[in-house]
């Protein structure tokens, strides 16, 4: 797989310790890559399927778990989508729509400047 190792502090990793990820959708073989780039940084990193094999009814109680909720637009259904949005806006959450399911958009956007110290904050 391309990209960084999940298993190696890197110099430029973002540091996010006690920080909550939700990533809803993705393809399922690269949830646990994806998981250990997020724990990498220092993250907690909860995942749902945007509801093929997991519930949506459980995306709310995630969503309230979650400092912030991250989406790939090229891998998500439409209802997913718009239900993570509306969760996020209605619990003030900050939700970031990523343009691909990979840990390379994963990093990108955690590696952000606002998002040193400022993961909680609502968009």
């Amino acid at each position: 797989m391309d990209g960084p190792r999940p298993d190696r502090t890197r110099w430029d990793d973002p540091r996010l310790d006690g920080v909550v990820l939700l990533y809803v959708g993705g393809r399922p073989h690269q949830v646990a890559y994806l998981r250990a780039v997020a724990e990498r940084c220092g993250a907690t990193f909860l995942h749902h399927d945007g509801g093929i094999e997991n519930h949506p009814n459980l995306l709310p109680g995630l969503t309230s778990r979650a400092d912030l909720v991250l989406f790939p637009v090229d891998c998500i259904s439409h209802d997913a989508a718009h239900t993570v949005k509306l969760l996020c806006r209605q619990a003030g959450k900050r939700f970031i729509p990523l343009r691909a399911a990979s840990a390379t958009s994963l990093l990108a956007a955690l590696r952000q400047p606002e998002m040193t110290g400022r993961a909680g904050a609502p968009t």
